[in-house]
């Protein structure tokens, strides 16, 4: 897609289209955090070819977007919101930064709260700072505004959410998400999801991990990297069942151990040198054995968050694999429904090595309510490391 820049209309400067920049403002308009990133793709699209538009066109084009997909009501308070939102504002020891509705209701749903009342508590916020006419205000200070807020709210529990996250992000230490799961849990478009709400630049996929190492090792090393994690078995040296026919549970295992055997290392190192760095890491993959992980080193220089997803039953599996064979045929969604019986038995061996080593399990309902839960328990664990007292900051 064209690249498009966008025409200050009074300056003339000349600045790129920025997604990010428009959901934040749809955001601060009262559209939910989901709903003002499909707004925000749908202006994008409908920009099509266009190298330069004006500030005014875009503008234009932004409020008939919404009133064709919300109406005129919510059209209007995107184009009657006031400029003066960005006069205060934040101070650091090393920046200052504009205060943005947009930018705190996004922190507060990173921290498992709902969209109301992040929504109600950044406008709150933004009130008192417009009637107190700041120019200014410390970092600390606004911690402590927002706390308030959240109280006021009625959700002590928010508060010590939100006092907990900062207290985590001022600690430097690196957020290492691990997602495990069968092909059709949905652990892709989950770890995308968590990134964006989470700010996680860096993402990675075991199955990316896998074509990695095939590319430098000759095929007869690794045998069973040249398939499918499902299909690994046909890389072992036994006597294989007549086409078509399934493999007996032991070889399916087997060979899914011994494509794990090796992933495993590419996978230690990813982790590893993400936690040098302390860099914060989203991967997720059919190869996320957390167990069979050696991570006890580095669970000392990290906040680990290990999660299993899982799919409640046999039938609801074949749904989402037909689901993706329409939707998305590249991936080859057929041939996963082909496998179900596998991928199926590998889901029980994967939930029994969770099990025993206490990771927990995620089942994957909604999408919607699987993010919501899985950015409690990401909450949850720095809750349990960076207890708040939000009573003692206020």
């Amino acid at each position: 897609m064209t690249k498009v820049l966008v025409v200050n209309e009074a300056t003339g400067e000349r600045m790129p289209f920025l997604r990010g920049v428009l959901v934040q403002s749809l955001v601060s308009t009262g559209l939910s955090f989901e709903a003002a990133y499909r707004l925000a793709q749908a202006v994008k699209n409908d920009l099509g070819e266009t190298s330069t538009i004006t500030s005014g066109k875009l503008r234009e084009q932004v409020i008939a977007t919404i009133e064709a997909k919300f109406g005129r009501e919510m059209s209007q308070a995107f184009a009657n919101r006031s400029p003066a939102v960005m006069e205060t504002r934040v101070a650091t020891s090393s920046v200052s930064k504009p205060f943005s509705v947009g930018i705190l209701t996004r922190s507060l749903e990173a921290c498992a709260i709902r969209h109301d009342l992040a929504l109600q508590t950044a406008r709150s916020v933004q009130a008192e700072l417009q009637a107190g006419d700041r120019a200014e205000i410390d970092h600390l200070e606004l911690r402590r505004l927002v706390c308030k807020n959240l109280l006021d709210g009625g959700s002590r529990q928010a508060a010590n959410r939100y006092l907990s996250w900062r207290l985590f992000k001022e600690s430097g230490k690196p957020l290492i998400i691990l997602l495990g799961g069968i092909t059709g849990t949905g652990k892709s478009t989950l770890a995308a999801e968590l990134a964006f709400r989470l700010d996680v630049v860096r993402t990675q996929s075991t199955d990316m991990l896998r074509e990695i190492v095939r590319g430098y090792l000759a095929a007869e090393e690794v045998p069973t990297l040249s398939y499918s994690s499902f299909e690994a078995w046909k890389g072992l040296a036994f006597e294989h069942p007549p086409p078509g026919e399934s493999p007996s549970t032991d070889h399916l295992i087997m060979g899914f151990e011994s494509q794990f055997s090796i992933v495993k290392k590419g996978l230690e190192a990813t982790i590893s040198r993400a936690v040098k760095e302390r860099l914060d890491l989203i991967i997720d993959g059919i190869h996320v054995i957390p167990p069979r992980l050696d991570l006890e080193l580095l669970e000392k220089e990290a906040l680990m968050v290990p999660t299993m997803l899982v799919i409640a039953s046999r039938e609801i599996l074949g749904q989402r694999l037909a689901g993706r064979s329409r939707e998305q045929p590249s991936r080859g969604g057929s041939k996963y429904l082909m496998h179900l019986d596998e991928i199926w038995q590998l889901q029980s061996h994967l939930v029994g090595i969770a099990e025993e080593g206490d990771i927990p399990l995620l089942y994957n309902w909604e999408m919607k309510d699987t993010l919501f839960q899985m950015l409690t328990r990401v909450n949850d664990c720095v809750g349990a490391e960076f207890p708040a007292d939000v009573d003692a900051l206020l």
